[in-house]
């Protein structure tokens, strides 16, 4: 493993004949060294304690703050040492200076997950950026302005204290769930990059948060056709929710993010093709003409088929954040002009043509394929309970098959 010290250079003194205090790193016999901001008398340097100290009448007045600054430093390095050493990944004394420059500010919890969030602006994931700049919102909240949170604070007291503060939010449990996962998620990947404070020993391990069955967001084929029948009297944005959800059904369950982002270039040969922004999988509907109707009926002169993006001048994030607001809130109106007992959402269609598909013989991978999904095991998730009815009828012909004579 790596030696890692702190030293006085005296090979350089500045003009007051002070010297500047280093960190050493020697592996393989190479010898690299990074600067810290501070410089004292060679006297002032206790070399066998890696602090400085006073000196006769050489008095360092912030002496404490150097040897704090100088402690911290020191385990950052010696935290991405021994993190190349638990993955057993080949590294010199250079690479270690690398790391260290490189991860000075990303060791900041909040740092990181910009970076994050600006990776997926870029990729225009813009509903795996809304997960993630909520989590960081809960966390500037429950924190207040403490910002420099560490990977090093994240410990299984920390998140119980978030997670217990989530739960005074009357947070439901799958939704504090859901924020602890994407954290866990960030604390991973900064593990994985060597990002000082972060260790194997993850505090996520001690800490429980399994969600919790709750009622399918599917519909039936009954609420459907009265979806399908709903007069918005007049109402565009009313109408332009319908459609959305409609579109969405008829369109494979295809999400909220996907169908605003469609384009007219999008469309050949009576076939939509567009590539998925969650999973960058590549996806083709063809054009039924339930599809046909809503695309017709929202032609325009612009890119975009749907007038969501594109239409107010703002930035995009901004504008889909609107309209993925607008559209649940126009949705629940809908539910409640239907008086149905469960709110539509923007998932509810998505969830209602694979549990219909499931409903209809389909076999589950081609309903994972159709949707998207990265893994079978996520398209379960989708798939409605099974009826009690049904369940109660095939009771019932297996108990008159075998009936007792008693």
């Amino acid at each position: 493993m790596a030696s890692v010290k702190v030293h006085l250079y005296t090979y350089r003194p500045n003009r007051e004949g002070t010297y500047p205090v280093v960190f050493q790193i020697i592996q393989n016999r190479e010898k690299s060294i990074v600067f810290s901001p501070y410089h004292v008398y060679r006297e002032c340097f206790d070399e066998s304690h890696s602090r400085v100290v006073d000196y006769r009448n050489k008095k360092i007045e912030n002496k404490e703050e150097i040897n704090r600054y100088l402690h911290e430093e020191l385990e950052k390095l010696k935290t991405i040492v021994r993190v190349q050493e638990d993955h057993g990944r080949k590294y010199t004394a250079f690479d270690i200076i690398k790391l260290y420059k490189s991860n000075r500010d990303d060791m900041l919890v909040y740092v990181y997950m910009q970076k994050i969030i600006d990776g997926l602006k870029e990729a225009k994931r813009l509903s795996t950026l809304n997960s993630y700049q909520s989590t960081m919102n809960c966390l500037i909240r429950y924190l207040g302005d403490k910002e420099d949170l560490c990977f090093s604070d994240i410990t299984p007291r920390f998140l119980n204290g978030f997670i217990d503060y989530l739960k005074g939010t009357d947070l439901k449990e799958n939704s504090i769930n859901f924020y602890c996962r994407i954290l866990r998620a960030v604390y991973n990947r900064a593990y994985d990059e060597g990002v000082p404070g972060t260790t194997a020993d993850t505090p996520f391990r001690k800490v429980s948060f399994t969600d919790v069955k709750t009622r399918k967001r599917a519909v039936t084929g009954r609420v459907l056709r009265k979806i399908i029948n709903f007069d918005a009297k007049g109402d565009r944005d009313m109408a332009l929710a319908r459609d959305l959800f409609l579109f969405s059904f008829y369109g494979r369950g295809m999400s909220f993010v996907d169908m605003v982002n469609l384009k007219y270039k999008d469309i050949s040969e009576g076939v939509i093709y567009y590539t998925r922004k969650k999973t960058k999988q590549p996806l083709r509907v063809k054009i039924v003409p339930q599809i046909r109707s809503i695309i017709n009926k929202y032609k325009n002169d612009g890119e975009y088929i749907f007038p969501v993006l594109g239409v107010s001048g703002d930035p995009e994030y901004t504008e889909y954040r609107r309209g993925l607001r607008n559209f649940n809130n126009r949705l629940k109106r809908m539910s409640s002009c239907l008086n149905l007992e469960c709110p539509l959402t923007s998932y509810v269609a998505r969830h209602s043509w694979a549990t219909l598909a499931r409903r209809s013989g389909a076999p589950v991978s081609l309903i994972s394929e159709s949707l998207g999904h990265s893994s079978e095991k996520i398209t379960y998730t989708y798939l409605a309970a099974l009826d009690p009815a049904a369940v109660d009828s095939v009771n019932d012909r297996i108990s008159c098959m075998y009936k007792s004579d008693v």
